[in-house]
């Protein structure tokens, strides 16, 4: 399915694309978490919405861990990894929102899981007491070159299906986005920020074959999970918005699922290199924002909406509110010195709507009339994850 590539060589695409098989095991060290990650958005009657899926694996380093109420062992960081076979314990962990309603826990389970380089394939799979199996597996396709298979098998649904690029600029290409290792941590990232799919769906309303657009990533965190506001967003054409804004405040110390009782605390936070892009559809070039912001505001309805601005010093600027329709979270617990703390992070998802879209980039107007109904998903994380 992947078209001959036109933004680096097939060499290069490929030495990015088999990191994915890897969670960089010699920069690991007692903060460390990995996650392998997909966001899918149906191509829709108004654009890539309102419907959305999640599907992720995640494991995080300690002898014991907590994801989302389950308890299961930490990734042991003197595991034997041989012949590029690495087993650790994981959870598998997905949603589906049906643009109205959030399907929480389509799939959750926890099990030994096998990445293996040679295969080029994680396997996360929990045996039930009827002799099936739930979970999930992300392989590289054996038809299609630089195009990603999953399945995933869970108790609300399940899915199949592929996922590749156009390979015609960086955010359609499998991209090493993060690669930094100090004696205080560091990151491996590999980003593929603008995935096409297609596959079949059996949802709680019945099968359905689905395509679409996504985003794709493995992250190898080998810091303390920390907070951010993470932002990913597609219009009808194909344009992107991202925006990311890892912050300090109140929040770092926040746990479960609740909000502080005044919006002033709400808002109490500091940017920490907040930044931002706009991706127009096809062989372009990202537009750099390097001001961001992202502001939570309270009292207007079940969920709170979120005011972005981001700009840059070329007089590119994008406004707009975040309108979510949905919710859904998911945290992370570890006993740290000798059990008597347990850090806490806390990992807050919203499916949103666009709405009082303003701007403009590269002397194109920015608005709802010039870019139609976008659909996207905003990440608001708090606590640490020591």
């Amino acid at each position: 399915m992947s078209q001959s590539p036109r933004y680096k060589t097939i060499e290069e695409h490929q030495r990015i694309f088999d990191l994915i098989w890897s969670q960089m095991p010699a920069m690991q060290h007692r903060t460390s978490s990995s996650w392998w990650f997909f966001l899918l958005c149906p191509k829709e009657e108004t654009g890539y919405g309102p419907r959305q899926f999640m599907f992720s694996i995640a494991t995080r380093a300690g002898e014991q861990i907590r994801i989302n109420g389950s308890w299961l062992p930490g990734l042991d960081l003197n595991r034997p990894i041989e012949n590029g076979i690495d087993r650790f314990w994981a959870m598998v962990n997905g949603w589906y929102c049906d643009g109205e309603k959030v399907h929480h826990d389509f799939v959750k389970e926890t099990a030994v899981t096998t990445l293996s380089q040679p295969d080029a394939a994680i396997n996360c799979w929990a045996d039930q007491p009827d002799g099936s199996q739930r979970g999930m597996k992300i392989n590289q396709s054996a038809q299609d070159s630089l195009t990603l298979e999953a399945h995933i098998i869970g108790t609300k649904g399940s899915a199949r299906f592929k996922t590749w690029g156009d390979l015609d600029c960086m955010h359609a290409s499998p991209h090493e986005s993060l690669n930094f290792d100090t004696p205080l941590g560091g990151t491996h990232f590999i980003a593929w920020r603008r995935i096409n799919f297609i596959g079949e769906f059996d949802l709680p309303t019945g099968p359905e074959t689905l395509e679409g657009v996504g985003y794709f990533q493995r992250v190898c965190l080998n810091v303390p999970v920390f907070p951010w506001k993470w932002i990913w967003a597609v219009f009808p054409d194909g344009s992107l918005f991202s925006a990311y804004v890892p912050y300090i405040g109140l929040n770092l110390f926040r746990r479960g699922y609740r909000f502080f009782a005044s919006q002033r605390k709400e808002q109490a936070t500091l940017p920490v290199a907040g930044a931002g892009f706009w991706d127009w559809p096809g062989a372009s070039e990202q537009i750099l924002f390097n001001q961001a912001r992202v502001t939570p505001l309270l009292g207007n309805g079940r969920y709170p909406q979120f005011d972005v601005t981001v700009s840059n010093k070329q007089g590119d600027h994008v406004s707009f509110l975040i309108a979510p329709y949905g919710h859904t979270n998911l945290y992370i617990d570890r006993p740290v010195l000798r059990n008597f703390v347990r850090t806490h992070w806390n990992y807050n998802e919203f499916m949103f709507r666009m709405e009082r879209l303003q701007g403009s980039v590269q002397g194109n107007p920015i608005s709802q009339e010039t870019m139609g109904q976008g659909f996207g998903n905003i990440e608001y994380t708090w606590g640490l994850g020591l």
